[in-house]
């Protein structure tokens, strides 16, 4: 909450806000490029009509932010999502930064992915559904003035993600609000050799031990890549490379 009010205080149009330890691939930077056309598509948008990515416009121009106008939340990192059925949905299908659908996961180990009946490698950008783990988020102003609003001065009665799962969803509120989330998650957790109870503070002690670093959901990792950066080497390690049968 300090960080959404820190938003507010220097009337800030819009903000990032990560965990310290999350990863992201490589190539971020496109792959939030196609994130925006797909966010502004459904921002301009009032139906539930599933798009394909590759059959999107570039005709409308955005006015407040390439992401799109109206948004409050960008849920770009979490620990899984569901997908919206009463909004638009883009649908971006062979987009080779997603892993096999086998190699996909969530906070969950034994819930199946909601991406298991697209074509492998999709990704696909809606309206955000019970997202959990706020490991990432945009906050447009409007989205950090009713946030602290709703939740600072109302309501600070659950873990922070469910309760802006909640006010995204409209649970408390009069309507929803537009919040736009992305699966298989843009940023997800690095988990670095050592004690795997360190990952989370509310991990229970188990005594079990990493050895081999990983970060779920992301091909060509930040983190595990850093060395290959700083030399100026582009045959990234992929962490999920594709099976071959």
């Amino acid at each position: 909450m300090n960080a959404i009010s820190r938003v507010v205080e220097n009337n800030w149009t819009s903000a990032l806000i990560l965990e310290d330890d999350v990863d992201w691939d490589v190539r971020l930077r496109s792959l939030l490029t196609d994130f925006a056309l797909a966010s502004d598509t459904i921002l301009s948008r009032r139906d539930s009509v599933p798009l394909k990515f590759r059959e999107l416009s570039f005709a409308h121009t955005p006015v407040s932010s390439p992401y799109g106008d109206g948004w409050d939340v960008l849920w770009l990192g979490h620990c899984g999502m569901e997908i919206s059925e009463r909004s638009c949905t883009v649908i971006h299908e062979d987009d080779e930064t997603v892993p096999e659908v086998q190699f996909l996961h969530s906070w969950n180990q034994d819930e199946t992915s909601p991406l298991v009946g697209y074509r492998p490698h999709t990704r696909v950008v809606t309206e955000q559904k019970d997202g959990v783990c706020s490991l990432a988020y945009a906050v447009s102003q409007a989205g950090a003035r009713g946030l602290l609003s709703s939740l600072g001065l109302k309501r600070m009665n659950n873990a922070f993600d469910l309760m802006l799962r909640e006010w995204c969803e409209g649970t408390h509120e009069e309507h929803p609000h537009r919040c736009i989330g992305v699966l298989p998650q843009l940023f997800d957790h690095y988990r670095p050799i050592g004690p795997s109870e360190v990952d989370s503070d509310i991990s229970v002690p188990n005594g079990g031990y990493r050895h081999q670093p990983f970060t779920q959901n992301i091909r060509w990792s930040v983190r595990l890549n850093m060395d290959k950066i700083l030399d100026g080497d582009t045959d990234y390690n992929d962490q999920w490379p594709d099976s071959t049968g």
